[in-house]
């Protein structure tokens, strides 16, 4: 994108009254010693001043250019000859043309140098003093000046957008990447959860257990009652994802909500064990959020991928670092092969979560990343958060 470069009210009025100024002035110091085409070259000059800022209010840039350079031109040739009067024109057109980024910066310096040129040469037929002479091309030497340090400044504004533009474009797309992540969160436990009650609730009525298949569905309605909740914990954090004043996250708190997804996987007809090693300490709200994600979305795997196997995980506090290792046998025929009791659950699998739990890890204050592998016939995964 441009800046805007065209000339504010303010400045044509300006424009207006600094080129009524100089064309009485050319008129009141007329003698008949300067040839009458002296004075209709500097009326000219003074004239297409106005005309070119009008033209460029107007947003007829490429005619306004060429009424610039024409105002150089006329206005430098007779500017030794009307005592210097138009170089105020012919400098401000300089300025002008130099100061459009949008226009080469070699073409500007050429317009400039012409003018310059033109001073000396209408000098020659007027017999001018050499230090008038000097004075009037410094003013034209001036007028390059300003319009090299007026494109500096567009270019840099312009640039301060482009800028301003591609920081709200991040943010924009890291608030939609953030976005997915929670809703893939959310729903791979929560919806994932209800595709396994909902099996075990048809199985249930086909063998006519009915107060088995009732049971199920009290369950059902609860995970979905539960996913409800997350999903609207996920849009407040969103809105608010560290709110002013929140307090630390206590490490019992962060093993209590470990304690109760492993609790919600074993009632899905998993199988899993936390174990807890070294001494605890405070967490932020994004690191003890990024542990219960991570945890949540290794047990969702396990039951998309390795249904029915053991669930080892383990929150490992260091010194500096906070771990969840969470790991699995692999399954000796994969959930997604056909005939696979759960192979609609683990086709719905697409790695999302893995990428999202890096990001929203990558994403922590203080840094965290996240590994996942098959070691040893188990599949092992390892969310770190840095403590400091």
């Amino acid at each position: 994108m441009n800046v805007s470069v065209r000339p504010s009210w303010l400045a044509l009025a300006l424009t207006a009254v600094g080129a009524g100024a100089i064309g009485y002035a050319l008129i009141r110091t007329h003698t008949e010693h300067r040839p009458v085409w002296v004075l209709v070259l500097g009326l000219i000059s003074v004239v297409l001043w106005v005309v070119r800022s009008a033209l460029a209010k107007a947003g007829l840039r490429r005619t306004a250019f060429a009424c610039a350079v024409v105002v150089v031109v006329v206005g430098a040739l007779v500017a030794a000859p009307t005592d210097g009067l138009t170089v105020v024109p012919a400098a401000i057109g300089v300025l002008v043309v130099l100061g459009d980024p949008r226009d080469p910066l070699w073409l500007g310096l050429l317009v400039g140098g012409v003018g310059i040129a033109l001073v000396a040469v209408g000098a020659v037929p007027s017999g001018t003093d050499i230090p008038n002479l000097l004075g009037m091309m410094g003013g034209m030497l001036l007028g390059v000046f300003a319009g090299l340090s007026r494109r500096q400044f567009r270019v840099a504004e312009e640039q301060a957008v482009l800028l301003r533009e591609r920081a709200v474009a991040m943010k924009e797309e890291a608030s939609r990447i953030a976005i997915a992540r929670d809703l893939h969160d959310v729903l791979a436990h929560s919806l994932g959860g209800l595709v396994i009650q909902l099996d075990a609730v048809d199985a249930l009525l086909e063998s006519g257990d009915a107060d088995g298949a009732r049971s199920r569905v009290v369950a059902a309605r609860g995970l979905a009652a539960d996913g409800l909740g997350e999903a609207r914990r996920a849009v407040a954090a969103l809105r608010d994802p560290e709110p002013a004043g929140a307090e630390p996250v206590p490490a019992a708190a962060l093993r209590a909500a470990l304690d109760d997804l492993i609790a919600a996987h074993r009632s899905l007809g998993g199988r899993a064990e936390l174990r807890v090693t070294g001494d605890g300490t405070d967490l932020t709200a994004q690191q003890a959020e990024a542990l219960q994600r991570a945890l949540q979305e290794a047990l969702s795997n396990a039951r998309k991928h390795a249904p029915g196997q053991p669930v080892a995980a383990e929150l490992v506090w260091q010194d500096d670092r906070v771990r969840v290792i969470v790991s699995n046998p692999l399954p000796a025929t994969p959930a997604g092969a056909v005939g696979s009791p759960v192979s609609a659950l683990a086709a719905s699998g697409g790695h999302y979560g893995l990428e999202g739990m890096g990001e929203r890890f990558a994403a922590l204050p203080s840094g965290g990343s996240v590994q996942a592998a098959a070691v040893g016939g188990r599949f092992v995964l390892t969310a770190e958060a840095m403590l400091r």
